[in-house]
């Protein structure tokens, strides 16, 4: 019997964009990309997304919310998501996961035109794109780092 995963989720911190700031310039999308792949700097694999109107010269983002009871741990069938210890992410574990999306559907923010999880099929293979806070790298999120108009955020 699967254990109640809801039971064990700790509280997270998470990333938050104040769009008034934001100029577009996407350099938080390429560079999540680029820390996590390797380099590849591919905005289809970036776990934030910016959406730019720029007839009105308005932005929207997405990126995961960290979710207090986070649908998608919980509908994992291979329990491949896990909480970071120090920022309480909810992570990936690439060894478990098999791609399935069933954590991408279960999301609650990833059903419009921003998901906030997604699967990519992309260079010949399937991806789950997620943010989990940089989870692993000492320096913390990434686009958090580089934004050069300082709108993005760790909560």
């Amino acid at each position: 019997m699967k254990k109640n995963v809801y039971d064990t989720m700790p509280k997270a911190k998470h990333i938050i964009v104040d769009t008034d700031a934001c100029s577009g310039c996407l350099t938080c999308e390429l560079a999540c990309a680029a820390r996590h792949f390797d380099g590849l700097c591919d905005r289809e694999l970036s776990a934030i997304t910016i959406d730019a109107d720029m007839l009105d010269y308005h932005f929207d983002y997405m990126v995961c919310k960290q979710c207090k009871t986070a649908s998608c741990a919980a509908v994992c069938p291979r329990d491949a998501i896990f909480f970071d210890e120090q920022t309480g992410a909810r992570c990936i574990d690439k060894d478990k996961c098999v791609r399935c999306g069933a954590c991408a559907k279960a999301c609650p923010f990833s059903d419009g035109r921003l998901p906030a999880i997604r699967k990519v099929t992309k260079y010949n293979s399937k991806f789950i794109i997620k943010c989990d806070l940089c989870h692993g790298f000492e320096d913390g999120p990434y686009c958090v780092q580089v934004c050069p108009k300082a709108a993005i955020h760790l909560k």
